[in-house]
């Protein structure tokens, strides 16, 4: 799991727009919130976009202790890649019975 805060979300919104809101699930004891982003669904996301650069970022991010940090630049580099990973955690997250309407 990579954790964003709350300002970081913000300051990330600029770049990326609101689908920055729906990457992980959302988690606040009433004075700091957060989002948890699984890793699956960044790994997901990022074969999705089919760049080299992006699963070779993919693999120094999981083996820095920056995590977060290197992760804000990697959406900020490739803004595309939020709406990917909203994209991955939703359908991993929200399994959809057969006979339901998409």
């Amino acid at each position: 799991m990579i954790v964003v805060s709350y300002d970081e979300l913000k300051r990330i919104e600029v770049y990326c727009g609101a689908a920055v809101w729906q990457m992980g699930s959302w988690n606040s004891d009433g004075v700091f919130g957060y989002t948890m982003v699984p890793d699956s669904a960044v790994e997901k996301a990022a074969e999705g976009l089919c760049n080299p650069s992006v699963l070779g970022a993919l693999a120094r991010l999981k083996q820095s202790p920056q995590q977060t940090a290197l992760f804000m630049e990697l959406l900020r580099a490739y803004p595309r890649l939020v709406e990917l990973i909203a994209a991955a955690y939703r359908e991993n997250s929200f399994p959809r019975s057969s006979g339901e309407l998409k």
